[in-house]
């Protein structure tokens, strides 16, 4: 018995390695460095700068130093504004507006939680423009999967960040600091739980970013990281040494870090949500 479970740690443990060792695809990484949430500096200079975004969002980035958000310097607007003709509302306003949501998440989160702490938690991250804190597309499938294979086990909450084009542009920074504060507060009010922190396209980018500033002990109760269509594609997660599985169709030019919404980036309900239950139940139990 000893050496079949001794066989069945090994297996998971290469399989986990495996998973975490993805390798980065075109600026995949080198946008998830310029946010921080790799904890590896951005050395590429203006020359290889990745493309995208705006100067508006450049600020945004910038306002971020104190999560370890690259401040510049950036390349000129010019080169750098696919999105120019967007009018921005500034940095104030995203600011205002994520501590709005902050205080939402601190009130109505903790009165869900006030009921008990179950064996597991899901903090999920919707996609850009999806409504709700679990959008309409992956985050109810994950849901209705997960209650479906453990009745009764599993705290299912979405992080209540402004999912807009403006925080894809600030590399889902604006939103990490949400997600951060949600994980850090499940992690010291049920600290039993086992927690799988998940998300799709811009809230990919949430949940690496929010894993990545959490404190030691929060991250230590973090089972896997479950993204979907990851603009930060196969890029490590500062102090983070747990499983990160990606899901990223054949296609789907969001997970070259680029953001570009073409019809692979809208199949991830389905097959991959359905294999994604039974790799989170895996991880777990």
């Amino acid at each position: 018995m000893a050496t079949r479970r001794m066989l069945i740690a090994t297996v998971l443990a290469f399989l986990y390695s495996s998973i975490s060792a993805q390798s980065c695809e075109d600026q995949s990484c080198e946008i998830a460095d310029i946010s921080g949430s790799t904890g590896i500096p951005y050395t590429g200079g203006l020359a290889n700068f990745p493309t995208g975004g705006t100067a508006s969002g450049d600020q945004c980035i910038a306002s971020y130093a104190s999560e370890g958000a690259y401040t510049g310097p950036f390349p000129p607007s010019l080169r750098f504004a696919r999105r120019s003709q967007k009018a921005w509302q500034g940095i104030e306003l995203m600011q205002r507006a994520t501590a709005e949501a902050r205080t939402t998440s601190d009130a109505s989160e903790l009165q869900k939680r006030q009921g008990g702490c179950l064996p597991y938690t899901l903090i999920y991250s919707r996609g850009t423009s999806e409504s709700g804190t679990l959008g309409e597309t992956v985050g109810p499938a994950l849901q209705a999967g997960l209650d479906l294979a453990a009745p009764g086990k599993w705290s299912i909450q979405g992080v209540p960040y402004q999912a807009t084009v403006d925080g894809d542009d600030c590399l889902g920074l604006p939103g990490g600091v949400i997600a951060t504060d949600l994980i850090e507060s499940v992690a010291s009010e049920c600290p039993n739980t086992k927690i799988v922190v998940s998300g799709y396209s811009e809230g990919a980018m949430v949940s690496h970013n929010g894993v990545g500033n959490s404190n030691a002990s929060a991250k230590s109760k973090i089972a896997a990281v479950v993204v979907f269509g990851d603009p930060f594609n196969g890029a490590p997660i500062k102090g983070y040494s747990g499983p990160i599985k990606t899901y990223c169709a054949a296609g789907d030019d969001v997970c070259d870090g680029e953001f570009v919404i073409t019809a692979a980036h809208l199949s991830y309900v389905g097959v991959d949500t359905t294999e994604a239950v039974a790799y989170i139940q895996s991880v777990v139990s």
